[in-house]
């Protein structure tokens, strides 16, 4: 499932990348993606545009780019001869730095809007590279934090609450908010969004085909195309990714749970879920209850 979930956040729950940069050497994929944890990307050098949430922004050196957990995006940087992409970025899971954020609570406020609420903007410019907070994006260096290691959770954490400390000011100052312009939807976001209103239901390729006016086999080679993964694991990402909401803030059990996320068969529900992320429903559950 590699555009969905590139990165292992389960098992290391914060990277850092500094400088990573891309030239028409390289084979930078265009497609759609989403991935489990919320990123913060600044562009060194570049230039492009980002296609997100059904809109079209423009991109370019000292923008600072917001997405959130499973939030579909397109990067499309221009990249030939003349022009290079250079981009720094850290990626998380919320769920295991958010404890760590209670005893601050308009951090703590700040940070369950950034990763869960409606943002008025995924972007931010212009943002030299002496600023604030592209220092400490960049200063702590390229890494990976242990899951299982408290101290690096606790140094990770730490410099979370400083990047989100610079943050804060400028999700508030219009001046570096761009005007957004509305483009039609693409044929896989509608099937996003089809998926998002029927992901509970057993899923019929023929009946998304059919609210599209396509053929089964042309849905499914679009999606394949336009996303980098299929439309079975992506269906299976936003089920899985519901459960984990649905372990940790209700008392359904796990079987519940199962049917509500259309996996009726607890046992294959139980067999998918750690295979998604690495221990069963109720290790997740367990695991969330002791971080709480």
């Amino acid at each position: 499932m590699k555009h969905i979930e590139l990165f292992d956040l389960n098992k290391f729950p914060l990277y850092s990348v500094v400088r990573r940069t891309s030239t028409q050497h390289d084979s930078f994929k265009e497609t759609f993606h989403a991935h489990q944890g919320m990123e913060l990307q600044y562009i060194h050098e570049g230039k492009g545009q980002l296609l997100i949430d059904q809109r079209s922004l423009d991109i370019g050196s000292g923008t600072l780019c917001l997405f959130q957990p499973y939030q579909l995006h397109r990067l499309q940087p221009v990249i030939d001869v003349n022009n290079h992409y250079i981009r720094s970025f850290v990626l998380f899971e919320p769920s295991v730095f958010e404890p760590y954020l209670r005893s601050l609570p308009l951090l703590h406020s700040f940070f369950q809007q950034l990763c869960q609420g409606s943002l008025q903007s995924p972007v931010i410019y212009p943002l030299r590279e002496e600023h604030d907070l592209v220092k400490v994006l960049t200063g702590y260096g390229e890494s990976r934090v242990d899951a299982n290691s408290e101290p690096y959770r606790e140094d990770a954490a730490s410099f979370l609450v400083s990047l989100l400390r610079h943050l804060r000011p400028l999700l508030s100052d219009p001046g570096r908010i761009p005007v957004l312009n509305q483009r039609p939807v693409h044929r896989a976001e509608q099937m996003m969004q089809w998926i998002e209103r029927h992901y509970t239901e057993v899923f019929r390729l023929e009946s998304l085909a059919a609210e599209l006016h396509m053929s089964p086999y042309y849905v499914s080679h679009l999606f394949q195309e336009t996303t980098g993964t299929s439309l079975s694991e992506y269906l299976k990402a936003r089920r899985i990714r519901q459960a984990c909401v649905l372990l940790t803030i209700s008392d359904k059990s796990v079987t519940e749970i199962g049917e509500s996320v259309g996996l009726g068969n607890t046992s294959y529900f139980c067999r998918t879920f750690k295979e998604s992320k690495g221990q069963t429903p109720h290790q997740y559950r367990l695991q969330w209850k002791k971080k709480s």
